[in-house]
């Protein structure tokens, strides 16, 4: 027989097992496939629902905060509208009362008013003809000008004493 280079140098120890060898590891590989299996759905089903009610529980939970913080803004928003239209109604009574007391203060400002204040409040009297004096000013215009200087030599002493204060020689 010749030598074949290709083969297996490995034996296959399964043709010197007896039938209930072969049987027994069978089972016990079967045994070991269901265990696994069992292990894995178990694993699969746990992490599966565990996943599943903590997406569903985030997801309440987000649309809870949406659902919330949508109410709040409506609210504020009501809020700020009542206080906008309560401070509107404050500025209309306001500038009504100005209105009103503006009224008030032109009518106490009138020569009637004035005329009866000062006659009855204050003692003053209407002037009467006999009061009243006229004053006579002379409206004519009146320039003086001062005489000139007599000669050159009082103008050169004048220049130079000008000259002397400047400097500070002279007080």
């Amino acid at each position: 027989m010749m030598y074949n280079d290709n083969s297996n140098l490995a034996y296959d120890l399964s043709l010197f097992e007896t039938d209930e060898d072969f049987e027994r590891r069978k089972a016990e590989r079967e045994k070991q496939k269901q265990e696994r299996a069992k292990i894995n759905v178990s694993q699969k089903k746990s992490i599966g629902r565990n996943g599943s009610v903590l997406a569903a529980l985030a997801a309440v939970s987000f649309a809870a905060i949406i659902a919330f913080s949508l109410l709040y803004s409506k609210v504020q928003i009501s809020d700020y509208t009542s206080l906008i239209s309560e401070t509107k109604s404050e500025i209309e009574l306001t500038e009504r009362e100005n209105i009103r007391l503006n009224s008030v203060l032109d009518s106490m400002y009138t020569l009637d008013n004035v005329e009866k204040i000062a006659s009855q409040d204050l003692g003053l009297q209407k002037t009467q003809s006999s009061q009243i004096s006229f004053i006579a000013l002379n409206t004519e215009e009146m320039t003086e000008v001062a005489p000139p200087d007599e000669n050159i030599f009082v103008s050169i002493q004048n220049w130079f004493n000008g000259i002397l204060e400047y400097l500070g020689f002279k007080q």
